[in-house]
């Protein structure tokens, strides 16, 4: 499959110009989402009209019975609330932030890339009807590009969904309330005026205002840059004005961002394997500006063709059912909300295949694989053989690189990621490690184990490096499930789909997919291992082919997401009935981490440690019914059924036969591991 796309560079024109202050003066007549009338709304318009709803008004009228506080005092709290919540749109502080901006770029990166073509069609066929911009969320960058890229081509900047981490920074909440930013607090404590205002504050937005609305479709940024589960609060809000009729469509628009370097590469690292995320800070804000000092190479936005919410849903959606009873009475239906899972998954898809492939990208899947398990590290020129080999293995699947020259990119991406790997005397590659030192750390803050400086200080690199590799792992996960199953021994399509199966269901929350269990995925993996030649037919059964190179190179790469399953089941089996997360997170650390450090063994790459896989694995069990997750206290603790682990475990065991954590799990004394609950 060969993909052809086209990008422009617009930071090029920046660099160009004899004044970056006379474009960002320019006469901005952006194009709006969804044209509502002769004049626009405003944002205090919408905050009075939210007040002002028979919803709210309702409401205040109920609790003001219930409690006996006046009405007219409620009123006062739902407008502190919209005060917290609401944007504003200031366009003088806009123009000043993407000067800054743009001298920003100008300093730190190489390029910003977009596919223009695709951006000036939606931008053609906005006003009609909401338009919801969903990015990936792998950066804070994303959002701020969003808006750059925006003002670069006349589109009105969106009202952007924004967590209260930033609304408690001093002056930069302000800033980011003055460019679009709407708040939502992550938690409400059951507190259902704050509930009922926030939902109607979007519900208002959608069916009454013009901007289009950006908001991330996994809640929050995912630090292993690969895709994470979605939430459907956002989107369920969204989608109300459409269900009532009330807006004729919604267009949602994916879209991709892909990074040579990622601002917070270090801070997701550490975070990954469970150091704690600072909080937010001004002070802290203007500390990361040293990064103006380093080169982050080049960002590419990719937008996606709208999907449309009608043709979407088309017959499986019944709008009339609200036809019976005000709106203000109403809530999204039951039948409605099973609608909302496959428009989701559908908008991670799209964003997942129109991800350019950095080649650093590329770099570090090689990299990797050669560190972790070759035995001779490799050349400059053995490195570009084998990333332009897997390159057109890439292209091959759907995945597109960006590059006219692999020789010079790969030159380009080690000066950007000096920081991570350099080369030797010998001219061979290597990863820079730096001695970390994590000096005084709450214990009680830590989710999991706490790890040794020198563990730190071994595994930071290789978890850095894994990073990158993680954005193209969704091209190869069903296959590499065909390959470890296929490794046992040969078998027919029902056999091998029936084991394809488990496995695909076990890692549906590590790698995201909405039907674990879909013949035509599976289907799709065998025609891509055969043509690759992983896997022929012998027989009336399928067995592994002689394409060795690539096989190994897969299999090798997802050894450490099992490496992680595996060693949380074996933790499970030896931990009492009830146990909380932390107990189980720490004591699979601690079981990785001696494996780790015991390197005379069997490598066991330090990304196994991340309490993200280890995390997605309790959630893959609680779907499977082994776990019963339950929240007391604010901690989150597991009912096992030992039954049910069992038989997960023992099938799952069958692969794992090259690793030999079962055999250290073995001699652990149960009175060794560390109950907390």
């Amino acid at each position: 499959m060969s993909i052809v796309r086209e990008y422009d560079n617009f930071l090029e024109l920046r660099k160009q110009e004899t004044s970056n202050f006379l474009w960002i003066s320019k006469k901005w007549n952006p194009q709006i989402a969804f044209k509502q009338g002769s004049t626009r709304p405003s944002p205090q318009y919408h905050k009075d009209a939210v007040l002002n709803s028979p919803k709210i008004q309702d409401l205040l009228e109920q609790i003001s019975l219930k409690t006996n506080v006046p009405k007219v005092e409620l009123e006062h709290q739902v407008k502190d609330i919209l005060d917290e919540i609401g944007y504003e749109k200031k366009l003088k502080v806009i123009r000043w932030l993407g000067l800054i901006l743009t001298k920003i770029c100008l300093t730190v990166l190489s390029g910003i890339y977009v596919n223009v073509e695709q951006v000036e069609q939606i931008k053609n066929q906005m006003g009609n009807c909401p338009v919801i911009f969903v990015p990936t969320h792998r950066s804070y960058g994303d959002f701020i590009m969003m808006s750059y890229l925006s003002f670069q081509y006349d589109i009105e900047i969106p009202a952007i969904a924004a967590g209260m981490d930033f609304f408690g920074m001093w002056g930069m909440g302000t800033l980011l309330r003055d460019t679009g930013a709407f708040f939502m607090r992550r938690s409400y404590n059951d507190d259902s005026l704050y509930w009922t205002t926030f939902k109607q504050y979007i519900y208002q937005l959608v069916s009454k205002g013009d901007l289009p609305i950006e908001f991330f479709i996994e809640g929050t940024r995912s630090r292993s840059n690969k895709s994470l589960t979605p939430k459907y609060g956002l989107l369920t809000m969204v989608l109300k004005p459409f269900f009532f009729s009330q807006v004729p469509d919604i267009q949602f628009v994916p879209i991709g961002f892909s990074y040579d370097r990622i601002l917070e590469e270090s801070l997701f690292a550490f975070e990954l394997l469970g150091v704690p995320k600072p909080k937010e800070t001004t002070s802290g804000f203007f500390k990361s500006m040293k990064i103006l000092k380093e080169n982050f190479g080049n960002i590419y936005i990719h937008m996606d063709k709208p999907i449309s919410a009608k043709e979407f849903f088309g017959s499986k959606l019944d709008r009339s059912v609200h036809n019976l009873t005000p709106l203000h009475k109403q809530e999204v239906t039951e039948d409605e909300k099973t609608l909302l899972p496959p428009l989701a998954y559908e908008i991670l898809n799209r964003q997942q295949k129109v991800l350019v492939t950095t080649v650093f990208n590329l770099v570090s899947l090689v990299l990797n694989n050669n560190l972790a398990y070759e035995t001779e590290l490799l050349s400059m020129e053995e490195l570009a053989c084998d990333v332009k080999w897997i390159r057109e293995i890439l292209r091959s699947l759907g995945g597109f690189t960006h590059t006219t020259n692999i020789e010079r990119s790969i030159d380009d991406c080690l000066k950007t990621h000096k920081n991570l790997v350099y080369l030797n005397r010998k001219g061979k590659l290597k990863l820079v490690r730096n001695p970390i030192s994590q000096g005084e750390i709450n214990h009680k803050k830590l989710k999991g184990h706490y790890l040794s400086d020198d563990t730190m200080t071994y595994s930071v690199p290789f978890v850095t490096l894994q990073i990158y590799i993680n954005p193209i792992l969704h091209y190869f996960i069903d296959i590499d499930i065909i390959l470890v199953i296929l490794d046992t021994r040969p078998m027919n399509e029902d056999e091998l789909f029936e084991s394809y199966c488990f496995l695909r269901c076990l890692f549906s929350r590590e790698f995201i997919t909405f039907a674990p269990k879909d013949k035509t995925a599976f289907n799709a993996a065998m025609n891509d291992a055969i043509s690759l030649n992983l896997v022929n037919l012998n027989n009336g059964k399928y067995q592994l082919a002689n394409n060795k190179k690539l096989g190994m190179l897969i299999v090798n790469t997802f050894y450490t997401f099992y490496v992680s399953f595996f060693a949380t089941l074996l933790i499970l089996e030896r931990l009492p009935s009830v146990v909380d997360e932390k107990s189980i997170l720490a004591n699979v650390q601690k079981l990785l981490e001696d494996a780790i450090v015991d390197k005379h063994k069997e490598f066991i790459h330090p990304y196994s440690l991340n309490l993200d896989t280890l995390a997605n694995c309790l959630n893959s069990l609680v779907d499977e019914k082994v776990l019963q997750k339950t929240r007391r206290d604010n901690v989150n603790a597991y009912e096992i059924n030992k039954i049910k682990l069992k038989d997960v475990k023992d099938n799952f065991a069958r692969y794992m036969t090259r690793c030999s954590i079962e055999e250290r799990c073995q001699i652990i004394n149960k009175i060794h591991l560390q109950n907390k609950l």
